[in-house]
């Protein structure tokens, strides 16, 4: 989710106090123990920041969520964001994150680190940050925020560049912003915009390119599921949906698209961005997902994404901590 857009959320819609039946997430602590994954995780949508960010007028507060109820504190400081997100790797056996503008971390665990950058960058300096291995995937691309279709002509050089290369491209398919956003923060969004239909032409044209849709085409779950059909290179991730939305509709629609059997390519993911503690409630919504097998469940949090990632054999026996350990194809 674009940054901006996080900070115009908070100061817009301030901590509320709720009245009535409150919507209830499951917490890490009330997931049944014999339902709970506690295989190696792969989060394939994590935000790192520098002091100059924007982010940075709101470290320290809180984030209240209408839809949820839910309320976030952010960190105090960004070397403070730095350290608590890489504490919640350990605790949850997080072993890779692709983290935009993952440059600024890669130093403090380069075998953690999985480098996005976006199209606010040329495409030579993509290039050269490519050759300097600071490109792994190309994302998050949210151009929706612009009133930018995935069809808008601005962003072929981006599509070409990543089948060229050979990098996953991340691209973001959710309306954006916080309801009603249209009205006074981005005058230009639609929600027709998140439709992931709008993609067939870009895919049938870029027949080699790896691409998932962050935050999974939410709410179009039979556009979702048309596409997974007709195009089977197609991922998705689960981001900023598994924290966001009240957890029975996270639920129905994760266990639609896992019901038309497309639960071989979902991927786990937080959109976690100055608020550690999503990634608490993210990995519990998965947890708790009461439909889903332990095998969907390490093929959500880490089998799809190692494949989807080409992870090696090797870095995978590694993750896992067995001897003989494989990825479907």
């Amino acid at each position: 989710m674009k940054p901006s857009t996080w900070i115009y959320w908070f100061l817009m819609l301030p901590i509320i106090s709720f009245n009535g039946e409150a919507q209830n997430r499951v917490t890490p602590n009330e997931v049944n123990d014999s339902a709970k994954y506690t295989g190696p995780i792969i989060d394939m949508h994590i935000h790192a920041f520098d002091e100059n960010s924007s982010f940075s007028r709101m470290l320290g507060q809180e984030m209240g969520l209408a839809m949820t109820g839910k309320a976030y504190k952010a960190s105090s400081s960004m070397e403070k964001l730095k350290e608590e997100t890489f504490a919640k790797f350990e605790e949850y056996n997080i072993v890779k994150a692709m983290v935009s503008q993952g440059e600024l971390w890669y130093d403090y665990a380069p075998e953690k680190i999985v480098i996005g950058n976006n199209h606010f960058l040329s495409i030579d300096e993509l290039r050269k940050k490519y050759k300097e291995g600071k490109l792994d995937v190309l994302g998050e691309v949210a151009p929706s925020y612009q009133g930018l279709l995935p069809t808008d002509k601005s962003l072929e050089k981006y599509f070409d560049l990543a089948e060229e290369l050979g990098i996953p491209f991340a691209y973001h398919m959710f309306p954006g912003g916080p309801p009603g956003s249209a009205y006074f923060m981005y005058p230009n969004i639609r929600a027709f915009q998140g439709k992931p239909l709008q993609l067939e032409e870009i895919l049938l044209s870029h027949p080699k390119m790896k691409i998932y849709l962050m935050h999974a085409g939410w709410p179009y779950l039979e556009d979702m599921k048309a596409l997974l059909y007709a195009h089977p290179q197609v991922y998705v991730g689960l981001g900023v949906i598994d924290w966001v939305l009240p957890e029975k509709e996270f639920h129905h629609f994760l266990k639609g698209l896992v019901n038309a059997g497309f639960g071989s390519r979902i991927m786990f993911g937080t959109d976690q961005m100055i608020w550690v503690e999503t990634i608490d409630d993210a990995i519990a919504a998965v947890n708790s997902a009461i439909f889903l097998s332990m095998e969907q469940k390490e093929d959500i949090f880490y089998n799809n994404a190692a494949r989807f990632l080409g992870l090696s054999e090797e870095e995978i026996k590694k993750h896992k901590g067995q001897k003989n350990q494989t990825i479907a194809e």
